[in-house]
């Protein structure tokens, strides 16, 4: 049963929604293990020191305690942990076990960036990055996709893979990649999304990185996405 609970709150945490604050991210993580926040849906672990995430430019994301660092484009707009709790509030969730889970468990990501600042009027191109320990040390990363974006039916019953579940790499780590499709609905609205998501493992702990946008037009936005995954940095431990 924990292993369920910790994909429900896996996948959603891989579709972390947006919105928007310019400046400096700061975030609280242990060094080598996940976030607080994501401690109870994980096996028990020794906490490490607290360390502080920190920008090297407006645009360099660097979480030493991560050992986490992206680049974002000049001008894209990084998002407080407020604003991200705001956005999460507001989407309907079709389940009412995932809705539980989700308002009990808030995630805490380590970063969240949006092509423009909120409020937004339609869909808000996002990437959102996470750091979560591993659900059964050596499964494979493509069957923890798998199995995450199985449970994203639960919230989204038209969820369709525009790219199957694959092995993929970010920094040369050996992870897993997806890109689906679905309908977002957030207060009285809808939206066709389109998101792409990594899964990159590391010792005990795993990065997820989940990168959203409407499904047609300018905002689709993948040659920004793909320059912020090119980006990506990871200390190996």
């Amino acid at each position: 049963m924990k292993h369920i609970y910790f994909f429900m709150l896996l996948a959603v945490w891989m579709l972390a929604a947006c919105s928007s604050n310019s400046g400096t991210v700061k975030t609280d993580a242990p060094a080598t293990e996940a976030p607080v926040e994501t401690q109870a849906a994980a096996p028990a672990t020794e906490a490490q020191p607290d360390a502080t995430a920190e920008a090297e430019s407006d645009e360099v994301f660097h979480h030493p305690g991560a050992g986490f660092s992206m680049t974002k484009p000049m001008d894209w707009k990084y998002l407080s942990p407020e604003m991200v709790k705001t956005a999460s509030a507001s989407v309907k969730w079709n389940d009412a076990e995932l809705e539980k889970a989700i308002k009990e468990n808030p995630n805490a990501p380590l970063v969240v960036i949006t092509r423009y600042r909120e409020p937004y009027p339609t869909l808000n191109p996002s990437v959102a990055v996470t750091m979560v320990n591993l659900p059964v040390e050596g499964m494979p990363p493509k069957d923890i996709l798998n199995m995450s974006t199985e449970v994203l039916k639960r919230a989204y019953p038209d969820l369709t893979y525009v790219d199957e579940v694959q092995d993929a790499s970010v920094d040369g780590i050996n992870g897993a990649y997806t890109k689906i499709k679905y309908t977002m609905a957030a207060g009285d609205q809808k939206f066709p999304t389109l998101t792409r998501m990594w899964l990159v493992p590391r010792g005990k702990i795993m990065f997820t990185v989940g990168m959203s946008s409407p499904q047609e037009g300018p905002d689709v936005s993948e040659e920004a996405f793909k320059k912020i995954l090119s980006s990506i940095k990871i200390e190996r431990k």
